[in-house]
């Protein structure tokens, strides 16, 4: 009976997360001996979130690391280094699959050390693509470069993720899998807007609802997103931005919407669970991101077949063709994104066709049928 040990950083919930969920609950359901090891929310002293949650429902076996965070430590590395190592010699997985840049690093050092025969490392985005200071985007190669080296295999999500991946002599090592979308029910635009009418009664005052799921993290650019929505307001008075996550940078955007004087008009919703159930609310969906691997979010707007605008960054442009698929920005370009929102919402028929055209690529293109089944086959092949 294979047994294999998942490892993510952070147990929120966001693109990483869910794709370890959907590893975990299919490689249960195939009869495989299945854990996830995982730490908080970010901080050291943070909880764990939904991901631990959503897998003890599924009865997923969880281990959690308390010295997993998210800000870099020298001595709580260490720390987690010896805490996997130790759990590893305890569970003696044949398969140790590793997501996220930190468990990455860390975790393919200690499936060395415990002598793993599969070492399986997912790059949801390299972290060489944030922009950083010289010295730190040396280090961060080299740390990067290690992980290719110490892993069996690494899948990375699209071509392009590919091509700028630090694997000198070792690039055999890299196997393209793009994320996959299963079916999934779609609720009603009316009963969806009415839960959320429930959550916020001041919805019901705005017939256009703009759509960001997206984490509130800088990365996510949703400050970005907020700016552009406050150079539409005075024209598109009937119009307000719907923002359904939550992050370290809450209490922030709250006060950038004050600032720009919108705050009546930007709902944070908080974390919404199964929210890709409730996307038939938006009329636009956005994706303002600085930074992207392939994001699940796209894609499930895709299969709920919405008018999508997205930032030209990471492997967006796999699923998003300008004009096509889907509207493309340069990121933290607010202007163009203030125009591309009014577009999609004045212009009914060029929403339709980009919706309709998003929708069938999305469904002949990334399966997550596909997605399981090379995944699980890089578990034995070499």
């Amino acid at each position: 009976k294979t047994k294999v040990l998942l490892v993510i950083t952070k147990s929120n919930w966001g693109g990483a997360q869910q794709y370890v969920y959907t590893l975990a609950t299919n490689l249960s359901a195939r009869g495989a001996d299945v854990a996830v090891a995982l730490g908080g929310t970010g901080a050291k002293t943070a909880p764990v979130g939904e991901l631990a949650t959503r897998l003890a429902d599924a009865n997923i076996r969880t281990i959690v690391l308390r010295s997993f965070a998210r800000d870099i430590s020298f001595f709580r590395e260490w720390s987690a280094l010896f805490s996997l190592v130790k759990t590893l010699r305890k569970e003696r997985p044949n398969v140790l699959h590793l997501n996220s840049s930190k468990a990455g690093g860390i975790g393919a050092l200690a499936g060395r050390i415990a002598g793993v025969e599969r070492i399986v490392f997912t790059a949801h985005g390299w972290p060489l693509e944030e922009p950083r200071a010289r010295v730190a985007r040396a280090l961060i190669w080299l740390a990067s470069y290690a992980t290719v080296l110490l892993c069996h295999k690494v899948i990375v999500l699209s071509n392009q993720q590919k091509t700028g991946a630090p694997a000198i002599f070792a690039r055999k090592r890299l196997s393209v899998i793009p994320n996959g979308v299963e079916d999934f029910a779609i609720t009603a635009r009316a009963q969806a807007r009415a839960l959320f009418v429930s959550l916020n009664p001041n919805l019901k005052n705005y017939k256009h609802w703009i759509l960001s799921t997206s984490e509130l993290h800088k990365n996510k650019g949703i400050d970005i997103l907020i700016d552009a929505f406050a150079d539409l307001t005075t024209t598109h008075t009937d119009t307000a931005l719907v923002l359904t996550n939550d992050g370290e940078q809450r209490e922030y955007l709250i006060e950038h919407a004050r600032d720009a004087g919108i705050e009546n008009r930007v709902f944070f919703m908080g974390f919404i669970k199964n929210v890709r159930s409730l996307l038939s609310v938006a009329d636009v969906f956005v994706l303002p991101s600085r930074k992207e691997g392939l994001p699940f979010a796209l894609l499930e707007a895709g299969h709920t077949s919405l008018p999508v605008i997205a930032s030209a960054v990471g492997s967006v442009r796999d699923i998003i063709e300008n004009e096509v698929t889907g509207i493309l920005i340069q990121p933290e370009n607010t202007e163009n994104l203030s125009k591309a929102v009014c577009a999609l919402l004045d212009d009914q028929n060029l929403a339709t066709r980009l919706a309709q055209t998003l929708h069938k690529h999305v469904a002949e293109h990334f399966s997550s049928t596909e997605m399981l089944k090379k995944t699980f086959t890089l578990y034995t092949r070499s």
